[in-house]
Protein backbone atom coordinates (compact mmCIF):
# COMPACT_ATOMS: atom_id res chain seq x y z
CA UNK A 1 0.00 0.00 0.00
CA UNK A 2 2.60 2.62 -1.33
CA UNK A 3 2.36 5.75 -2.74
CA UNK A 4 3.98 6.00 -6.45
CA UNK A 5 6.93 7.75 -6.45
CA UNK A 6 5.96 11.84 -6.90
CA UNK A 7 3.12 11.30 -4.82
CA UNK A 8 0.57 9.39 -7.44
CA UNK A 9 -1.39 6.47 -6.78
CA UNK A 10 -0.51 4.40 -10.46
CA UNK A 11 0.82 1.75 -9.11
CA UNK A 12 -1.74 0.76 -6.05
CA UNK A 13 -3.47 -1.85 -6.27
CA UNK A 14 -7.42 -1.22 -6.96
CA UNK A 15 -8.51 -3.10 -4.10
CA UNK A 16 -6.06 -0.84 -1.84
CA UNK A 17 -8.19 2.19 -3.14
CA UNK A 18 -10.91 1.01 -1.51
CA UNK A 19 -9.20 -0.23 2.25
CA UNK A 20 -10.22 2.22 4.93
CA UNK A 21 -7.15 2.16 6.54
CA UNK A 22 -5.31 3.18 3.12
CA UNK A 23 -7.72 6.10 2.72
CA UNK A 24 -7.54 7.13 6.29
CA UNK A 25 -3.47 6.99 5.54
CA UNK A 26 -4.28 9.76 3.32
CA UNK A 27 -6.59 11.50 4.76
CA UNK A 28 -3.89 11.61 7.89
CA UNK A 29 -1.32 12.89 5.98
CA UNK A 30 -3.60 15.33 3.88
CA UNK A 31 -4.31 16.67 7.45
CA UNK A 32 -0.47 16.77 8.79
CA UNK A 33 0.64 18.52 5.57
CA UNK A 34 -2.32 20.95 5.90
CA UNK A 35 -0.89 21.84 9.60
CA UNK A 36 2.51 22.36 8.48
CA UNK A 37 1.70 24.63 5.86
CA UNK A 38 -0.54 26.71 8.67
CA UNK A 39 2.38 26.69 10.87
CA UNK A 40 4.67 28.04 8.30
CA UNK A 41 2.08 31.01 7.83
CA UNK A 42 0.98 29.55 4.10
CA UNK A 43 -2.21 28.63 4.61
CA UNK A 44 -4.26 30.86 6.92
CA UNK A 45 -7.90 29.84 6.34
CA UNK A 46 -10.37 27.23 5.47
CA UNK A 47 -10.17 27.74 2.18
CA UNK A 48 -8.39 25.91 -0.76
CA UNK A 49 -4.86 25.61 -0.78
CA UNK A 50 -4.53 27.50 -4.20
CA UNK A 51 -6.13 30.56 -2.38
CA UNK A 52 -3.94 31.04 0.44
CA UNK A 53 -0.59 29.75 -1.40
CA UNK A 54 -1.18 32.29 -3.95
CA UNK A 55 -1.80 35.00 -1.26
CA UNK A 56 1.58 34.06 0.47
CA UNK A 57 3.56 33.81 -2.95
CA UNK A 58 2.42 37.06 -3.67
CA UNK A 59 3.03 38.86 -0.61
CA UNK A 60 6.16 37.59 -0.54
CA UNK A 61 7.67 37.89 -4.06
CA UNK A 62 6.47 41.99 -4.03
CA UNK A 63 7.10 42.37 -0.42
CA UNK A 64 3.62 42.97 0.79
CA UNK A 65 2.12 42.57 4.33
CA UNK A 66 -1.12 40.07 4.09
CA UNK A 67 -4.06 41.67 5.81
CA UNK A 68 -4.84 40.48 9.28
CA UNK A 69 -8.48 39.36 8.24
CA UNK A 70 -7.68 37.02 5.76
CA UNK A 71 -11.09 37.66 4.32
CA UNK A 72 -10.65 41.36 3.78
CA UNK A 73 -13.18 42.52 1.91
CA UNK A 74 -11.44 44.24 -1.14
CA UNK A 75 -7.96 43.44 -0.12
CA UNK A 76 -5.30 40.93 0.72
CA UNK A 77 -2.05 42.60 1.18
CA UNK A 78 -0.26 45.94 1.30
CA UNK A 79 2.84 47.61 0.25
CA UNK A 80 4.77 49.90 2.49
CA UNK A 81 3.27 52.80 1.08
CA UNK A 82 -0.17 51.91 1.73
CA UNK A 83 -1.43 50.72 -1.55
CA UNK A 84 -3.47 47.70 -2.15
CA UNK A 85 -3.17 44.21 -3.71
CA UNK A 86 -6.28 42.24 -4.36
CA UNK A 87 -4.13 38.74 -5.38
CA UNK A 88 -5.76 35.79 -6.73
CA UNK A 89 -4.93 32.77 -8.88
CA UNK A 90 -6.34 30.51 -11.46
CA UNK A 91 -4.70 26.78 -12.61
CA UNK A 92 -4.45 26.47 -15.83
CA UNK A 93 -2.87 23.59 -18.12
CA UNK A 94 -0.61 26.76 -20.19
CA UNK A 95 -0.53 30.50 -19.98
CA UNK A 96 -2.46 30.46 -23.33
CA UNK A 97 -5.48 28.88 -21.96
CA UNK A 98 -8.13 32.16 -21.31
CA UNK A 99 -9.43 32.33 -18.07
CA UNK A 100 -10.84 35.21 -15.51
CA UNK A 101 -10.69 36.57 -12.48
CA UNK A 102 -13.83 37.80 -10.91
CA UNK A 103 -14.74 39.98 -8.22
CA UNK A 104 -18.04 40.40 -6.21
CA UNK A 105 -17.81 43.85 -6.86
CA UNK A 106 -15.49 46.23 -8.36
CA UNK A 107 -16.46 49.14 -6.44
CA UNK A 108 -14.52 47.33 -3.63
CA UNK A 109 -11.19 49.17 -3.94
CA UNK A 110 -7.81 47.57 -4.46
CA UNK A 111 -4.87 49.01 -5.75
CA UNK A 112 -3.12 46.37 -7.78
CA UNK A 113 -4.75 42.85 -8.78
CA UNK A 114 -1.92 40.44 -8.96
CA UNK A 115 -2.70 37.16 -10.82
CA UNK A 116 -1.10 34.17 -9.52
CA UNK A 117 -1.27 31.15 -12.51
CA UNK A 118 -0.28 27.75 -11.28
CA UNK A 119 0.25 24.75 -13.62
CA UNK A 120 -1.84 21.69 -12.24
CA UNK A 121 0.42 19.97 -10.02
CA UNK A 122 0.94 23.93 -8.57
CA UNK A 123 3.96 25.43 -10.06
CA UNK A 124 4.52 28.96 -10.76
CA UNK A 125 3.63 29.70 -14.53
CA UNK A 126 3.27 33.28 -14.33
CA UNK A 127 2.64 36.20 -11.88
CA UNK A 128 1.11 39.32 -13.13
CA UNK A 129 0.30 42.83 -11.44
CA UNK A 130 -2.91 44.98 -12.76
CA UNK A 131 -3.53 48.37 -12.08
CA UNK A 132 -7.28 48.89 -10.49
CA UNK A 133 -8.04 51.13 -13.22
CA UNK A 134 -6.71 48.96 -16.15
CA UNK A 135 -9.03 46.21 -14.53
CA UNK A 136 -11.73 47.86 -14.69
CA UNK A 137 -11.06 49.07 -17.99
CA UNK A 138 -10.96 45.75 -19.49
CA UNK A 139 -13.07 44.05 -17.38
CA UNK A 140 -16.89 43.77 -17.78
CA UNK A 141 -19.81 43.02 -15.25
CA UNK A 142 -22.01 39.55 -15.49
CA UNK A 143 -25.44 39.22 -13.98
CA UNK A 144 -23.64 38.92 -10.23
CA UNK A 145 -19.94 39.82 -10.48
CA UNK A 146 -17.52 41.63 -12.45
CA UNK A 147 -15.05 39.82 -14.75
CA UNK A 148 -11.53 40.55 -15.40
CA UNK A 149 -10.61 38.22 -18.58
CA UNK A 150 -7.29 36.99 -19.08
CA UNK A 151 -6.70 36.23 -22.84
CA UNK A 152 -4.25 37.04 -25.15
CA UNK A 153 -5.44 41.16 -25.79
CA UNK A 154 -5.35 41.71 -21.84
CA UNK A 155 -2.38 40.01 -21.12
CA UNK A 156 -0.79 42.36 -23.87
CA UNK A 157 -1.69 45.39 -22.52
CA UNK A 158 1.21 47.47 -21.33
CA UNK A 159 -0.36 47.85 -17.99
CA UNK A 160 0.27 44.53 -17.12
CA UNK A 161 3.49 43.66 -15.04
CA UNK A 162 5.07 41.04 -15.60
CA UNK A 163 6.77 39.65 -11.94
CA UNK A 164 9.80 38.39 -11.86
CA UNK A 165 9.97 34.72 -10.88
CA UNK A 166 13.69 34.38 -10.46
CA UNK A 167 15.34 31.31 -12.40
CA UNK A 168 13.44 28.65 -10.47
CA UNK A 169 9.44 29.81 -10.26
CA UNK A 170 8.09 30.67 -7.08
CA UNK A 171 11.55 30.41 -4.53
Amino acid sequence: MALAAGGGLESVDEDDKKDPPFVRDLIRSYLEARAGLKELGILRTERSLQSDYAEWLGANRLGLTLSENPVEPGFDATDPEGKTYQIKSRIVEDLSQPTSFDFGAIEARFDYLVGVFFDPSFEVLQMVCVPYEAVKELGSPTASTFRFRWDKNNAQDPRVMRIDLGSDGAD
